[in-house]
């Protein structure tokens, strides 16, 4: 066997072996031949990252925030060989530092070396490996080298002295690391850290200081974002397994640290002080509602326009749960502004407490009013299309942004105003997916409601954009039938989509309507309304619409019945005048209740056209 040979096949294996991600390198091919051993891969118009850090290229294109992008790109690949492969695999790469990672025409990074990657045996109770130790000196985790112990945890390590190569602008063997004792970057950054001299060590390049300890937004960190880097940058570097975060974790801080980063300008954090102040020290009074997350209350905040009412959700994070949730939600609310989305007024992230300060919509959310007579047919039509436009601007990305998932679409979740207007709320659970990435899914944990969730999501853990169409259906159906799927489930023993599905089955589809508001529906809006809402709930996702399809066919929906209504109160209309007309060619006096009626018909049909013009 040829010299590097067995490494040169491991890394064919990989690469040619469904590890397909937008953060690793594609094979396009290989050679074997001779003396030859070549691989064909992706082409980097920037070339790669240690050309940078080691001089050969002009590191001042490597802005701070493009620093963290790359970071959380590798991260990303990092959590994919790690957890999210398919038939539960688990590859440990074993070499991650600088010299792997390929940069595209965006400083984009993958990696593009698994020379010396190993998988870790499917359904082993025991995820460690014993084996020889093998990697590059200053980047290996010094317990497995020590004893020969292999876990996900040594990919850990050498990415934490990644991300200090990053932070330092310099590789882990400069000699700058080697003088007086020291072994390397990772051990001179932990004393540093210790010592709490560390930032003595960044990047002068990206590093612009002000008075003592203090950054300001140029081209380099702000405060927030720098300490989110170093804390888990320190963590990942930590001398035993058991101290080191998962990958899971550490792309959930470097997310945070980028979401610091961009958020710089116009940040909207308000003081723990300002918010106790607002909501009465969150008094009992201002408790308006609460779940697993925490409690929200209500409060008055003074702004320049005048005194507003707000409302603000406290995390409960005492079990560690609700930070992810939490900075995932004020990334998307930022990010993503829309009239038919939630606005935020504000947020709060200090002293262990987590609060995010919304605009207070004044009638609720709309699971309060499913089987209120006063929500007629025409109001849940625009309740219905409003949601539809939220989806079709979260579904359809921002700009080069990222599309968003919302994962738990629900009535709970959408709230209306005084004008009944509806917003979505919640992005707790949402998912942010790029646009560009290759593959259209995301493979992840089940979340979501019992009764709204995609079966498919629920089953394999493959979450599309189609999961929350099926969601939405369930939604429709809700308005169409004035009832919950909890009700239904408690009522009929299944939730609301097997319900549906057997009411069509036998033909009486009809029968599901809101009793009270069934008169009010013509046929055409309701076959319109019903057919599209029963495409969403296809156990097929490919047979599901798009939220664009559904945004059409609930518009259509709303013409027809508008157009009906309009044609209702003109034949009223001409009704009373003919009758009024015979009073005066008879000689009776005018009845005024009858003029009266006239008049208040022609004042309707004028709203109901003004209505179809929005």
């Amino acid at each position: 066997m040829l010299f590097g040979e067995k490494e040169f096949l491991t890394e064919i294996e990989i690469l040619s072996g469904g590890v397909k991600h937008p953060n690793i390198v594609t094979l396009l091919g290989f050679c074997i031949e001779a003396s030859e051993m070549i691989l064909i891969i992706d082409d980097f118009s920037n070339e790669f990252l240690d050309d940078y850090l080691g001089n050969l290229k002009d590191k001042r294109v490597l802005t701070w925030e493009k620093r963290l992008k790359i970071c959380i790109d590798v991260a990303h690949a990092l959590k994919y060989i790690h957890y999210e492969m398919e038939d539960q695999k688990t590859i440990i790469n074993r070499d991650i530092n600088c010299a792997s990672i390929g940069l595209d025409e965006n400083f984009g990074a993958k990696i593009i070396d698994f020379w010396w990657s190993i998988f870790l045996p499917p359904n082993q109770e025991d995820d460690t490996l014993y084996v020889d130790w093998i990697g590059r000196k200053f980047n290996i985790d010094p317990e497995y080298k020590k004893t020969g112990k292999l876990k996900r945890e040594s990919d850990v390590y050498g990415f934490g002295v990644f991300l200090f190569e990053i932070l330092c602008g310099r590789l882990a063997s400069h000699l700058i690391y080697l003088k007086e004792g020291d072994i390397g970057l990772a051990h001179v950054a932990r004393r540093s850290f210790s010592t709490g001299s560390l930032e003595e060590m960044i990047d002068p390049i990206i590093k612009e200081e002000i008075g003592e300890n203090k950054f300001v937004l140029n081209r380099g960190p702000n405060k927030d974002s720098l300490h989110t880097f170093i804390t888990i940058a320190h963590q990942c570097v930590a001398e035993t397994q058991d101290q080191r975060p998962t990958m899971k974790v550490v792309v959930n801080k470097l997310e945070k640290a980028l979401f610091f980063q961009n958020n710089n300008k116009d940040n909207p954090k308000m003081s723990l002080e300002d918010i106790k102040r607002v909501t009465q020290n969150f008094h009992g009074d201002n408790f308006i509602g609460g779940g697993g997350f925490g409690k929200v209350f209500k409060g008055n905040l003074q702004d320049g326009e005048g005194i507003k009412t707000i409302v603000a959700k406290r995390l409960d994070t005492r079990f560690g749960q609700g930070e992810q949730q939490f900075f995932s939600e004020l990334q998307i609310l930022l990010d993503y502004k829309h009239e038919n989305v939630i606005g935020l007024v504000g947020y709060c992230d200090e002293n262990d407490e987590k609060v995010l300060i919304y605009e207070y919509l004044s009638r609720g959310s709309l699971d309060r009013y499913l089987n209120d007579t006063s929500l007629t047919w025409v109001k849940r039509l625009n309740i219905c299309i409003d949601v539809a436009r939220a989806l079709d601007f979260l579904h359809g990305g921002v700009g080069k942004q990222a599309k968003v998932i919302h994962r738990d679409i629900k009535t709970e979740n959408i709230l209306l105003n005084n004008d009944w207007k509806a917003k979505l709320a919640d992005f707790g659970l949402s998912l942010i997916c790029s646009i560009n990435q290759e593959t259209d899914y995301i493979i992840d944990h089940a979340c979501g409601t019992r009764g709204y969730v995609d079966p498919l999501y629920r089953q394999s853990g493959f979450l599309t954009i189609e999961s929350d169409i099926y969601s939405f259906g369930v939604v429709l159906f809700e308005i169409l039938c004035g009832r919950s799927t909890f009700a239904i489930h408690k009522h009929e023993g299944h939730y609301l989509p097997d319900f549906i599905k057997n009411n069509f089955e036998e033909g009486t589809y009809a029968e599901v309507v809101f009793k009270q508001i069934r008169e009010q529906i013509v046929p055409k809006s309701l076959t319109t309304f019903q057919e599209i809402a029963y495409q969403c709930l296809h156990l097929e996702r490919e047979k599901r619409p798009t939220t664009k399809e559904v945004l059409v066919e609930l518009k259509k929906a709303l013409e027809f019945q508008s157009n009906s209504d309009v044609s209702i109160i003109e034949t009223q209309v001409v009704e009373l005048s003919s009758e009024l007309n015979d009073m005066n060619m008879t000689g009776k006096s005018e009845n005024s209740e009858i003029r009266n009626k006239e008049k208040m018909l022609l004042h309707q049909t004028d709203d109901q056209a003004e209505s179809d013009c929005l």
